[in-house]
């Protein structure tokens, strides 16, 4: 008998932003989720507020870290995938591509970015909204943060670089 139940995943979320998640308590605060995780598993990288998409980054984690443990055979981790996945052919993308792709991969499988506040967009004109990126680790997506440029070959550096030698081969010398 699985030791899972289709609606724990055993990820804590402090209660103060479970509290103000979603109007509607624990079932709208689930299908806020579930909207999410499809969206996520979907598309691999969406936009969004803060306090939905890093509560559902935590439930993405813990299913494709179940998925890899227990594979598709396993009664519980179906079940658990049947209820969070909406969509039932995210359920075959997350076995037949994520389990694949993070095979040999340990920790987090998403990475979140916080994008810069925007003031006044909303209702209330002075009230901040912090959104963020979230989205699967190598995704065939550009990078959003890119990779460090290497300036070594650059004339001035290597002009430096020479001239560097040369005191210091003068100042062995003497």
């Amino acid at each position: 008998m699985s030791n899972l139940s289709t609606r724990t995943l055993r990820v804590t979320v402090p209660h103060a932003i479970r509290s103000k998640l979603v109007v509607g308590g624990q079932d709208a605060r689930h299908e806020k989720i579930k909207a999410v995780l499809g969206e996520l598993f979907r598309q691999e990288r969406i936009e969004g507020y803060i306090r939905p998409y890093d509560e559902t980054r935590q439930y993405a984690e813990r299913l494709i870290e179940l998925a890899k443990k227990y594979g598709d055979r396993h009664v519980g981790t179906m079940q658990l995938m049947d209820y969070w996945l909406t969509d039932k052919d995210l359920i075959h993308k997350v076995f037949k591509v994520f389990v694949p792709r993070y095979a040999n991969t340990i920790g987090p499988y998403t990475n979140s970015y916080r994008l810069p506040i925007e003031y006044g967009k909303f209702q209330q004109p002075f009230k901040q909204r912090q959104n963020i990126v979230l989205e699967m680790k190598d995704n065939p997506y550009p990078r959003i943060i890119p990779d460090p440029r290497n300036y070594s070959n650059i004339l001035s550096n290597v002009l430096l670089n020479e001239a560097r030698k040369e005191y210091r081969n003068e100042k062995k010398k003497t």
